[in-house]
């Protein structure tokens, strides 16, 4: 076994590096492991190109790590920035603003509103069931409604 690996181009090994750890990354919870790998790609092609000292490659190797993991982590933390939409998973603060359907007539200052196919409880001045409302707040899971103008 030991002869197989005597035949093989040390350059070529960081390659079978990076190949190893980006399939790794595929296993492994998290992204780490890519940038790793993208390190060891970069060396395995600058050794084969420019055939520099072992102890070059691992400088490189460093040094390319090192530069990849704060990328991808800059990468990460400005994708993170710049949300598709801020009230993506705040669903009764996105209906601020919105109008709704008084479903079951608010008397006493409470009733209920339907937005869609989603019915909401809805407090605010007595309305009739049909009424169109504007939603203007939310107080706890509630809808605050006024009548549409």
């Amino acid at each position: 076994m030991s002869e197989l690996f005597a035949q093989i181009d040390p350059r070529w090994g960081w390659l079978v590096a990076g190949a190893l750890l980006a399939t790794a990354e595929l296993v492994v919870p998290g992204v780490f492991l890519i940038w790793i790998a993208l390190a060891a790609f970069l060396t395995g092609l600058i050794a084969l190109l420019f055939a520099p000292p072992l102890a070059v490659d691992f400088a490189i190797f460093a040094v390319a790590a090192v530069a990849s993991i704060y990328g991808g982590r800059f990468l990460y933390r400005r994708a993170a920035d710049e949300a598709p939409e801020p009230l993506l998973n705040k669903r009764a603060q996105r209906t601020i603003g919105k109008r709704v359907t008084i479903c079951e007539a608010i008397s006493g200052g409470y009733g209920r509103a339907t937005d869609g196919d989603s019915f909401w409880a809805a407090k605010g001045p007595d309305m009739a069931a049909g009424t169109i409302a504007t939603v203007v707040a939310m107080e706890e899971n509630m809808l605050v409604v006024e009548p549409a103008v």
